[in-house]
């Protein structure tokens, strides 16, 4: 059986549509297409990871305009007017949330990369941001689209779950806490997992792994130039139409999708839009 390689990214893609998951990770389709929303986010994020990075002493509001300029990107935007109301908004809840916390706080580190092994795959991640106590470390996850996260969105997400066990399993220190922070109105939802839930989420991510595995192996014993593959492929990595089929990558090819939703424009995904939130 195939041992599979998960990310938090890829177990939500997987439960999302498995057709999705096999254009973007088996058959390795590439898009050339940008999302504006993808381009607002990263660059808050990429905003937020600079103002750490930089010494304390060099640390003022000031400087936030070129934290968010520095890791802006054009692409996506409708037009010039709606790119510069983006960037000014990004700018503003940046400094606003730095705003909110204590001048003295200091993460124990941002965007780190950790990773733990099953013994049927491996899961990775980058991780936001991991704060410290003198007895624990907690996750946080910043997000940037349009609603802030109820405490069941925190409760339940195996991307937190996953984060919280990197952390237990790599830096072999306690962590149950975990955090997401909706950056644009400054909400910040927490939840304590206990071990047991922790272990759910762990036994729910074996079960993904072992589908996936499954479809991995049945598509690789049928062969790409089989009469068949279409077929295995409808029944191994079926399309799960649903109204965010227009902002897939893969819409012009994926008929299930394109009979589900329109394609969406490159910046229907922002909050300015008043869209959902689809970061």
């Amino acid at each position: 059986m195939v041992f599979v390689k998960l990310s938090p990214t890829k177990v939500s893609t997987w439960q999302a549509c498995p057709r999705r998951y096999y254009l973007s990770y088996v058959a390795r389709r590439r898009s050339t297409r940008a999302w504006a929303h993808l381009s607002y986010g990263n660059a808050v994020h990429s905003a937020l990871r600079g103002w750490f990075d930089l010494p304390a002493e060099q640390r003022s509001m000031t400087i936030v305009p070129e934290l968010v300029e520095r890791a802006w990107s054009d692409a996506g935007f409708r037009d010039a007017e709606q790119r510069d109301a983006c960037k000014k908004q990004a700018t503003d809840i940046v400094r606003s949330y730095l705003q909110g916390l204590d001048p003295d706080f200091e993460p124990l580190s941002v965007e780190r990369t950790l990773a733990f092994k099953e013994n049927t795959f491996v899961m990775e991640g980058r991780i936001d941001r991991l704060d410290e106590s003198s007895t624990a470390v907690a996750v946080v996850d910043y997000k940037t689209g349009k609603l802030p996260p109820s405490t069941d969105d925190v409760r339940s997400s195996s991307a937190l779950a996953m984060y919280a066990l990197m952390v237990q399993r790599t830096l072999n220190r306690p962590c149950f806490d975990v955090a997401l922070h909706h950056v644009p109105s400054g909400t910040e939802v927490g939840w304590t997992h206990s071990p047991e839930s922790l272990e759910r989420q762990l036994s729910r991510m074996s079960e993904i792994a072992a589908d996936i595995a499954r479809a991995q192996d049945t598509w690789d014993a049928t062969g790409v130039d089989s009469e068949t593959a279409d077929e295995v492929l409808d029944v191994v990595f079926p399309a799960h139409p649903s109204p965010l089929c227009g902002f897939c990558d893969f819409w012009d090819e994926c008929a299930p999708g394109q009979a589900q939703a329109r394609r969406r424009d490159s910046w229907d995904g922002l909050a300015l839009d008043e869209n959902e939130d689809t970061h």
